[in-house]
């Protein structure tokens, strides 16, 4: 199990590198999101995972800034890029819902139009 255990946390840390880490390029930058990455990078340091009653969100812990949420199981045994977010509901589930619903059907109209429209 150590030894199980070490390799897991070497993969973590590979796949985490390759995979998770954001780099800001022209794509963060579209729909008019000059000078402010449209994908909310850098996120803010968080030293413990929390929930915040204000905004009825769970926070979670965030080492560092450039790097999505992510499970470390999902990152090593699919070996892809994800984002893990707490929706609860509100505009962020409705945000959400249209995401997957775009990206599932390739919607002519794009997400920003159909948030606009709420």
């Amino acid at each position: 199990i150590a030894e199980w255990n070490s390799v897991f946390l070497t993969e973590v840390k590979q796949c985490g590198e390759a995979l998770q880490r954001h780099t800001c390029r022209t794509v963060c930058h579209k729909y008019s999101n000059e000078g402010c990455c449209r994908f909310l990078f850098p996120h803010d340091i968080v030293d413990t995972s929390h929930f915040d009653p204000d905004t009825n969100s769970v926070v979670f812990q965030c080492r560092d800034g450039t790097v999505n949420y992510f499970n470390p199981y999902i990152l090593v045994f699919c070996r892809h890029n994800h984002d893990l977010k707490c929706i609860l509901s509100g505009k962020a589930a409705k945000a959400a819902m249209f995401y997957i619903s775009d990206y599932i059907t390739k919607m002519d109209t794009k997400t920003y139009e159909m948030l606009s429209l709420l």
